[in-house]
């Protein structure tokens, strides 16, 4: 019974050694990224909204992918470009016998393409949204849910950079 088992379980173990995680990475040839300043369509009204954007993608990419950040979009291998698209803020929680609003959303919207310019083809264009919820009246966590939000948009949209392929 014993080698049963093991008989059923050989072709398992070497299918899972067969796997690969190259799915994980930039195509080799891409080694620089250009990262203009975000657009801004949100209408929002929040200061510095799109360098905030901006400087959260920067730094996850310089951080976390080993491209080289480039100024000059045509020195660079690939352009990451993104636009701001939305952004709400509406109560996310609701209690109390008077079913007044404990909690605020902030919700951000935002679509990113990624070109490959060696190839001149577009890798990826989507739309992401991310959230982060604070309580209400309080202006400070507000700024911190517009940051968290921000981090969460970025780092969907940098997961997506990276494991495309």
């Amino acid at each position: 019974m014993r080698h049963f088992r093991f008989v059923l379980l050989l072709p398992l173990l070497l299918c899972a050694s067969c796997y690969s995680f190259t799915g994980a990475s930039l195509p080799p040839h891409i080694k620089s990224i250009a990262v203009p300043i975000f657009g801004d369509e949100s209408r929002s009204g929040v200061l510095q909204l799109r360098e905030k954007f901006t400087a959260k993608m920067i730094e996850k990419v310089q951080g976390r992918s080993g491209l080289l950040l480039v100024q000059d979009r045509a020195a660079s291998a690939s352009v990451l470009e993104c636009v701001v698209t939305g952004y709400t803020n509406s109560p996310s929680v609701v209690s109390g016998p008077t079913e007044r609003a404990t909690q605020n959303r902030i919700t951000l919207g935002l679509t990113a393409t990624y070109r490959d310019l060696v190839k001149s083809k577009k890798l990826f264009e989507q739309s992401f949204n991310a959230f982060a919820d604070y309580p209400i009246g309080n202006l400070s966590e507000q700024q911190l849910a517009i940051d968290k939000a921000i981090d969460n948009a970025t780092e969907d949209v940098f997961n997506k950079m990276v494991s495309g392929w």
